[in-house]
């Protein structure tokens, strides 16, 4: 069955040919945090992942995870999972020079590239159609053989057999008899409605001992890494070094995704994934939650965290905040993070400066329900700037039924650009309820009228959405008063006793009035004054009459 693949070193090494490979970040996700970093910087190069120490500032600001290519010097020193670039900086390398200048596209020229040139060129194909269609998944269980120095870990081998893990990841896609009801493959299909298939990868027998055959998308992989302390980055090229020699190619081509589900202890945090890619790494049973699994995930889609009030998990009204140690959870993601995905682009409205949106807002769970008036998301952009307020309508029902915050309430993201970049919840509205804040160059301001949320397949909420002062106002005027103003006093009921005995009476009585009285009724915040500054709670704004509105 083979030869038992080799571990990558572990002791020092100096490198003595420059490397080159493709720039990734990985995030990062703890329990309790600390001075654990959030991230780190990374190369993955034919030889594995590698994380990047002591290089100095701002190299990377300008690189994109999974798309850059940089270049490592000779003479940085290896050592395990990690580069000691000793205060040099790693150089970025154009994309004509990865790819040799070639076009690399043409099928026909596959036998011209060189093994690195081909794994870009797999690595650009992946991107192309990141977020819709089919996508294969391969769930890793990493079991120590115990050879080695394994003080670090509280046990040798995951605490779930495969069977159980298969269930946890894929459910219905492996099984019809009482699969596990929310997953990795039905949330991702259910917050997507359909776009988004994530299968498990194609059945391959393995050459070697150590790694087991693939079947339903698990396979279990024996490894032999020193730790003594943490190991997860040493761990997990040893493993896709045995995916590679079982197999017979390199472990980002057998599946689109590779979760690694690490023994206890081999790793400080909760779970880490690789930004624009295709790797993920779980500690024991957070690789069996359906929060991590799509948070980790999410991350490899391109999808940085949600935060809230300058915490970067904070934003729990879907799967880029915090995750949970729960088996099962009902919950999508934000207005940013579903506008980014596309998934619902012929249900979602932008509106721009001097722009008004006046309508309803439907839970992204009923996207496609034949209401399409109603919007999913509706997007406020600032003209002078990447920056954008997305707005949407949090139902929790169905997919979203367990949406850890703002359930049933409009919130509101700002999110920059169009690429990874966190979201910030800035705004958690109710019925019936006004909120404002500055964008760019004026204001924005959100009217919410009634909120159906008991409605599970058709619930709304009505809303209007303004966007500067010369917008059209965002309610209609405050309607008449329910009793209406005392009459004038009708004329006599009783004719004179007698004629005058002199000419005409000096004052006809009063006539009554020909029409309605002129109401001019008390406007609040944000609605329109029609008449002028008496008519408002407070003053108006500047302009045509018609255009005023009250400030306070």
């Amino acid at each position: 069955r083979g030869n038992r693949p080799a571990a990558a070193a572990s002791n020092h090494r100096v490198l003595e040919e420059d490397e080159t490979g493709v720039f990734l970040v990985a995030e990062f996700e703890y329990e309790e945090r600390g001075n654990r970093p959030d991230k780190t910087l990374n190369i993955e190069t034919q030889n594995g992942i590698f994380e990047i120490k002591n290089s100095g500032q701002g190299w990377a600001d300008e690189l994109t995870s999974g798309a850059s290519v940089i270049k490592i010097p000779k003479g940085a020193i290896q050592s395990g999972a990690i580069i000691d670039m000793k205060g040099a900086k790693p150089s970025v390398v154009g994309g004509p020079n990865i790819f040799g200048g070639r076009k690399l596209l043409e099928e026909d020229d596959g036998a011209a590239r060189s093994p690195e040139q081909q794994r870009n060129l797999d690595e650009l194909r992946r991107q192309l159609a990141i977020v819709e269609g089919q996508k294969s998944v391969l769930a890793v269980r990493v079991i120590h053989d115990g050879t080695t120095d394994r003080t670090a870990l509280t046990a040798l081998e995951p605490s779930y057999t495969k069977a159980q893990l298969a269930d946890d990841v894929f459910g219905a896609a492996i099984s019809e008899t009482d699969p596990d009801p929310v997953n990795l493959h039905s949330q991702f299909l259910a917050c997507s409605h359909g776009k988004l298939d994530f299968q498990p990868t194609s059945d391959l027998a393995s050459g070697i001992a150590e790694v087991t055959n693939i079947a339903n998308g698990v396979v279990d992989v024996t490894v032999s890494t020193v730790c003594s302390t943490t190991c997860d980055g040493q761990m997990r090229n040893d493993v896709n070094n045995a995916l590679s020699a079982a197999f017979g190619t390199s472990a980002n081509l057998i599946a689109d995704h590779v979760m690694h589900c690490l023994p206890n202890g081999a790793m400080s945090g909760i779970a880490y994934a690789y930004i624009n890619s295709w790797n993920s790494v779980y500690s024991n049973n957070w690789c069996r939650y359906t929060s991590a699994q799509l948070h980790e995930i999410g991350h490899n889609l391109n999808l940085a965290h949600a935060g809230e009030n300058g915490n970067q998990y904070d934003d729990r009204s879907g799967f880029m905040g915090y995750s949970y140690s729960q088996d099962d959870q009902r919950m999508c993601f934000n207005n940013a993070k579903n506008w980014q995905l596309g998934w619902f682009s012929d249900e979602v409205v932008q509106i721009g400066l001097n722009e008004e949106f006046s309508g309803t807002l439907k839970g992204q769970v009923n996207y496609g329900n034949g209401d399409s008036d109603s919007k999913v998301v509706v997007k406020v952009a600032d003209p002078n700037s990447a920056n954008a307020f997305y707005i949407g309508f949090n139902h929790r029902v169905k997919a979203n039924s367990q949406s850890n915050e703002a359930g049933n309430l409009i919130t509101i993201q700002e999110y920059t650009g169009n690429g990874y970049s966190q979201s910030n919840l800035i705004g958690k509205i109710g019925a019936n309820t006004s909120w404002s804040r500055v964008l760019g160059p004026d204001t924005v301001q959100v009217d919410v009228g009634a909120i159906d949320s008991a409605s599970e397949n058709f619930g709304t909420a009505a809303i209007t959405i303004s966007y500067g002062g010369s917008a059209a106002p965002t309610n209609s005027p405050t309607p008449l008063p329910t009793k209406a103003p005392t009459p004038p006093t009708p004329p006599p009921t009783n004719a004179p006793t007698s004629p005058p005995t002199t000419g005409s009476p000096t004052k006809n009585p009063t006539p009554a009035p020909t029409g309605s009285p002129v109401v001019c009724p008390l406007a609040k915040f944000g609605e329109a004054c029609n008449k002028g500054p008496d008519c408002c709670s407070g003053s108006c704004t500047s302009g045509k009459p018609s255009t005023r509105t009250c400030l306070q």
